[in-house]
């Protein structure tokens, strides 16, 4: 019984501990929005960093990354309003994708272009072969094979 006890204690402290890591991140995320943070200096045009909220909520990162990931979403919407809009970071990142989807598209009309290519040729290929193989059928029914350049004057 003492030992369910003891998990339970732990259980218990545990939430306790992460309830209060939360409050503590939003708490700091309201004063860094504000403009009145206590434990970091505020710089224009200048990120606030995971380590930074981190340090104005008496938090470690580790308890950022790992049980708070939706905050840091929060962080980067206010490090957005904080620039006046899309960061250049997103920004990049954006461009990014998107010259990414249209080289998937090119790619992908162009795998499309081959294999028709690809169809053609084959086509081509089965023409060429159905002709070798009349051509030699035809020459097997001759009674005389003449070899190529010797012909007969």
């Amino acid at each position: 019984m003492s030992t369910k006890r003891a998990i339970n204690a732990l259980r218990e402290a545990k939430a306790a501990e992460e309830e209060r890591n939360h409050n503590a991140i939003v708490d700091a995320l309201t004063r860094i929005r504000n403009g009145k943070p206590q434990h970091i200096r505020l710089r224009p045009g200048v990120r606030v960093s995971v380590t930074d909220l981190a340090k104005e909520a008496g938090v470690s990162r580790g308890a950022l990354y790992g049980n708070h990931k939706a905050l840091l979403d929060r962080l980067e919407k206010l490090n957005d309003k904080r620039s006046g809009g899309v960061t250049s970071r997103r920004k990049q990142a954006e461009e990014k994708e998107i010259k990414k989807a249209e080289l998937v598209q090119q790619l992908t009309e162009d795998k499309q272009k081959l294999a028709r290519e690809n169809y053609n040729l084959n086509r081509q290929v089965r023409v060429l072969e159905e002709k070798i193989e009349g051509l030699t059928t035809q020459l097997g029914r001759q009674s005389k094979v003449v070899p190529i350049g010797k012909r007969e004057q």
